[in-house]
């Protein structure tokens, strides 16, 4: 299950601290009915979550996502994010996407 996290929107205005900001994160379960945990066995109802994508670089507050099973690329990660580099207004933000790898066991970018 991949959700998001953090302070998503207003940037334009006012800026959570680091680390606060809109970020992508996943939990997992044996059943489609529950028992979702982090890689560290944190239940997802109980501030559990692993980070799959974050502010890095001029990414700034990646969120709002979803899984698309590409034919050519395989899973692919889609979400809106700032780019710094052009401005911090929600107007500003981009659409983003990254090929999603499995092999660890958990998705990564």
């Amino acid at each position: 299950m991949f959700f998001s996290k953090g302070s998503c929107c207003g940037y334009n205005k006012t800026r959570p601290a680091k680390g606060k900001e809109y970020r992508i994160l996943v939990c997992r379960s044996k059943s489609p009915t529950g028992g979702f945990v982090d890689k560290n066995g944190v239940d997802c109802r109980n501030n559990g979550g692993s980070i799959v994508l974050e502010s890095h670089d001029w990414v700034y507050g990646p969120g709002g996502q979803g899984v698309y099973n590409d034919p050519k690329h395989g899973p692919v990660l889609y979400y809106h994010y700032v780019d710094t580099r052009v401005g911090y207004a929600d107007g500003d933000k981009r659409f983003g996407w990254n090929k999603l790898d499995f092999s660890s066991g958990w998705p990564t970018v």
